[in-house]
């Protein structure tokens, strides 16, 4: 049955995450009824809203006769309890904690560890996290720490300033804390905005990048990864799942369905890696050029005797010294490598995913299928579902 629905939308178009999950909201409006969008933008970066604002945003609600309201709501508690008392559909995304009573879209705190993985397997042994006080920062600081802890390391983070200062004031206190890091460091952001702040004080005081600084950021904003210099790696999330789900969530509310999830979470679907982090902070030099010959011939059927072929020591020997600087074998790091390599296959193109895992040369399907959920804790056909471009 075709709906029309009006619906308010708290988004921030001018960020990446944002766009995305207008495009699923979109995705998902189209074909079911005339669905119509008022923007109201939070001004992302103006938390809290001010009394007028929030005032402002009741008196549009009341005079647009909106069925259903998603994104940033504003802080003031009367406000939050008006929408929960009324029942009016609502998806909250939190900027400080989740709202009680209000289906939200959250984070999950294995952003954090994918992105301490991605420098652990670079071979950093100093690392740490830059972010702010809001709540995506502080969980995915939480999962950074707890993985970094878990390999046997200590994460340092940037005192945030109990105030907000002035930007030349706060670019300052960031060269300062930069220039006191021990050094090689993987830095882990907790967005791309905060990375590019990183890359501007590495410059200021003369600091290299990946050389003596590489870091990592969250949402793949293209725009904003690919004008720094050098290129931001980043991790990809999955906004227009996000953009989808709460638009099927809030039809369903109008209609006065019950919404069987119980809150959105955004989730990791993949690293894009750029020049900021393309780097081995590995000191045996052997084991180094081993996973480097790894990573570049991984659309191939490698083996260990190939990796082996590329160095000077003896099988035994190589296996050694790889597993005690990267705490695995050889065998396992080209599965880990090549499984990943197929998994960004498998949500990036239409192909089959049989045809797929023939172009990387895995000849049995059965044994690549049974890696696969080894390694990424799920079957590929469940991957492609869960983190792929379509929604139905």
């Amino acid at each position: 049955m075709l709906n029309n629905r009006k619906i308010i939308l708290m988004l921030d178009s001018s960020r990446a995450a944002d766009r995305g999950i207008i495009r699923g909201i979109i995705e998902y409006s189209q074909g079911r009824g005339h669905w119509s969008f008022f923007r109201f933008s939070p001004l992302f970066r103006t938390f809290p809203f001010s009394q007028n604002r929030q005032d402002n945003l009741l008196e549009r609600l009341n005079k647009l006769d909106a069925d259903g309201i998603i994104g940033y709501l504003p802080t003031k508690k009367s406000l939050i309890q008006t929408i929960i008392q009324s029942n009016f559909p609502a998806v909250a995304i939190p900027v400080q904690d989740p709202i009680s009573g209000i289906l939200n879209v959250q984070q999950d705190k294995h952003v954090g560890s994918i992105g301490a993985d991605h420098l652990l397997e670079r071979g950093f042994e100093h690392l740490a996290f830059y972010g702010t006080r809001d709540y995506w920062s502080q969980i995915r600081q939480e999962g950074f720490i707890e993985r970094i802890e878990q390999a046997g390391h200590t994460v340092r983070t940037f005192p945030i300033p109990a105030q907000l200062t002035k930007p030349a004031a706060a670019l300052a206190q960031l060269a300062d804390w930069l220039e006191k890091l021990p050094k090689p460091i993987g830095i882990m952001t907790s967005n791309d905005e905060r990375s590019s702040d990183i890359v501007e004080a590495c410059h200021m005081i003369g600091l290299t990048i990946p050389g003596q600084v590489a870091i990592i950021g969250v949402d793949n904003d293209e725009m904003i990864c690919n004008l720094s210099t050098p290129p931001l790696s980043s991790i990809r999330l999955n906004p227009e799942m996000v953009g989808y789900k709460s638009a099927e969530a809030i039809d369903h509310l109008i209609a006065g369905k019950r919404v069987e999830q119980s809150d959105i979470f955004f989730e990791p679907i993949g690293i894009v890696t750029r020049q900021s982090t393309d780097i081995l902070a590995i000191e045996d030099q052997q084991v180094a050029q081993a996973i480097r010959f790894i990573r570049n011939n991984a659309r191939r059927d490698i083996h260990v005797n190939d990796v082996v072929n590329q160095s000077t020591l003896s099988i035994r020997a190589l296996q050694q010294r790889f597993r005690k600087a990267i705490g695995r074998g050889i065998n396992r790091e080209i599965q880990r490598v090549r499984i990943r390599q197929l998994a960004e296959a498998i949500i990036n193109t239409n192909q089959a995913i049989q045809q797929i895992a023939y172009d990387l040369e895995f000849n049995d399907i059965n044994h690549v299928s049974r890696i696969f959920r080894r390694e990424m804790g799920i079957t590929p056909i469940g991957y492609r579902k869960h983190f792929g471009g379509k929604h139905l």
